[in-house]
């Protein structure tokens, strides 16, 4: 049955004060509480508001300065044929779910369609376990929403389109092929990286969480041959060997930049032990090409967020022996390259990307700390980039960071550097000097 409310008594609704009230009833018929008798103590009043009140309750309430009684609110509005709940469900539009009632109901949708989503997965032919074990992935969306069951069906239907293929497959392809989108599976798409991580359970492999090794394991386990060129790097003077294309290109091109990609680090390849500065922006690279050529320690460079190429690129170099010197611009995207060199290199260290110099940049006069390593340096960054909020690019600081590079190759430098900020470059001490000698 609809409710109808009086033309002045929905208008009286809609003022400030009465709406108070009225939101004050809805809360307490959510949480179980009357609604038709009471004292709404909670509920602060103006002096304006007490008067639109007070234009259902009367003037002697309105100088009493009491409280809004249910009761007295319930008698007013019985004069309508209205009760105070059924008001306040007629001006919603619908009745008022307890709240004990709304998260039982909840609780079980979503139950529901997690069962819904397994069905999904179970008949186009994923074993009940791995099923199991791919619903509780805390990447996936939460149950009761739909996405969950909507996510579930379209992984079923491209675990359906793969085993009706014989042979490789391109990533894009498959994902044309069955969703009629070439980017759908792409590693930024929710539904990309739900049936990445599907494979990888399938296979026993470690579970993707970017664009990387696991996530291209993943897809070749399952006979999919994921994009190797769109991906890439900027390397300079790196000494590859191997039978990696790198290794040819980066020997092609001695003292000049060279964009490596996923597909070029493919193979086999390794790195004499040594020092890596990795940056920000190709500007950086390519003054150090202009100013040192192939003097110029080695140096990587991410051309922004790093790519899959550059982590993997970064990662194997790690595990060759070198020692990785990684910052980036001071800014938000900056502080996200250095977590993501981190997710590689652990051990990686700080090449410039500290307070003291964000603080020397922006006119701090305040002391700060240049720890080696990175992840103590970037904490202690964060902290001060937060106070300013400031950002500061690497070109801002180029003079500084090429007489780092020109140090490492061995060339003396004059540069208009502060006397506390001594163009040397940044942890080296023995650790570095028996790099060298290893090469």
């Amino acid at each position: 049955m609809t409710t109808t409310i009086p033309p002045g008594i929905k208008d009286w609704a809609r003022l400030p004060g009465p709406a108070a009230v009225l939101d004050a009833v809805h809360t307490r018929a959510r949480r179980g509480h009357r609604t038709e008798t009471g004292t709404l103590t909670s509920v602060p009043l103006t002096a304006e508001q007490r008067r639109q009140v007070a234009l259902l309750l009367g003037t002697r309430w309105e100088l009493s300065g009491k409280p809004v009684r249910l009761q007295d609110l319930a008698a007013k509005l019985a004069e309508h044929h209205l009760t105070v709940r059924g008001l306040v469900e007629a001006l919603h539009g619908e009745q008022i779910e307890p709240d004990k009632a709304h998260r039982s109901r909840a609780q079980a949708e979503a139950a529901a369609e997690r069962d819904r989503a397994a069905t999904h997965l179970t008949e186009s032919g994923v074993a009940p376990d791995v099923v199991e074990r791919w619903l509780s992935d805390t990447g996936l969306p939460r149950p009761g929403s739909g996405e969950l069951e909507a996510l579930a069906e379209q992984v079923a239907t491209v675990g359906t389109r793969l085993r009706n293929t014989s042979g490789g497959i391109r990533l894009a392809q498959l994902a044309a092929d069955a969703l009629h989108d070439a980017h759908a599976l792409d590693a930024d798409r929710q539904l990309g990286r739900g049936v990445a991580r599907l494979l990888a359970i399938v296979h026993d492999l470690p579970r993707p969480q970017r664009a990387g090794r696991a996530w291209r394991a993943a897809w070749a386990g399952a006979g999919v041959m994921c994009d190797g060129v769109s991906s890439r790097v900027l390397a300079l003077n790196l000494t590859l060997t191997g039978e990696s294309p790198a290794a040819r290109l980066c020997a092609a091109a001695p003292g000049e930049p060279v964009w490596l990609t996923l597909r070029s680090l493919t193979g086999t390849w390794t790195a004499p032990a040594s020092d890596v500065f990795v940056c920000e922006n190709p500007t950086v690279a390519e003054a150090a090409a202009d100013a040192l050529g192939q003097t110029c320690p080695p140096l990587v460079c991410t051309d922004g967020i790093a790519s899959g190429a550059a982590l993997d690129l970064l990662a194997g170099l790690a595990t060759t022996g070198c020692t990785i010197h990684a910052r980036a611009d001071f800014d938000p995207a900056g502080f996200t390259i250095a977590d993501q060199v981190l997710s590689v290199v652990p051990s990686a260290l700080s090449w410039r990307f500290n307070a003291r110099i964000y603080a020397d940049e922006c006119g701090l006069s305040a002391h700060h700390d240049a720890p080696d390593d990175l992840a103590t340096a970037v904490a202690g960054l964060r902290v001060v980039y937060d106070r300013v909020r400031s950002p500061v690019h690497e070109e801002r600081v180029l003079a500084l960071l090429l007489s780092d590079l020109a140090v490492g190759a061995g060339i003396p430098t004059k540069t208009s550097v502060s006397s506390d900020t001594p163009p040397v470059m940044v942890g080296y001490g023995p650790r570095h000097a028996q790099c060298r000698d290893t090469k």
